[in-house]
């Protein structure tokens, strides 16, 4: 007889029910503070790229999403160009040399220091 791992059917069937309780628990305790300003596909997408650690202890999924949650973007160029306006580097006025800048590199630069979900940005922590 072999030393194998032996799987059974019901393994990932468990495993799913697990996480879907730890889903349930997480979403059950919202901050108020983020009750309508975030929608709960955001709440998943930051939740489906975490540990599973987050099952046990909800307070600290909202902290750490609170302080990573960066908006929803339609891609890495649109989310690179408002981080430069939020950042004040950019002027309201679009004008040279302003309107020179290679946003596809900037995306790719700035984009080491976040990640994207389902078109949700989040600052790696």
């Amino acid at each position: 007889m072999s030393d194998q791992l032996v799987i059974g059917v019901n393994d990932s069937e468990t495993e799913d029910e697990e996480v879907l309780e730890g889903w349930d628990k997480i979403l059950a305790e919202v901050p108020s503070n983020l009750e309508g300003y975030v929608d709960e596909e955001a709440f998943k997408a930051f939740y489906d790229n975490q540990p599973s650690y987050w099952d046990s202890n909800s307070d600290e999924f909202w902290d750490e999403f609170e302080d990573s949650y960066q908006g929803v973007w339609g891609d890495d160029e649109d989310f690179a160009m408002a981080i430069a306006y939020d950042c004040g580097i950019m002027r309201e006025k679009d004008e040279w040399p302003y309107t020179c800048i290679d946003w596809r590199q900037a995306a790719r630069d700035l984009m080491h220091d976040y990640w994207e979900a389902d078109g949700y940005y989040f600052r790696n922590l």
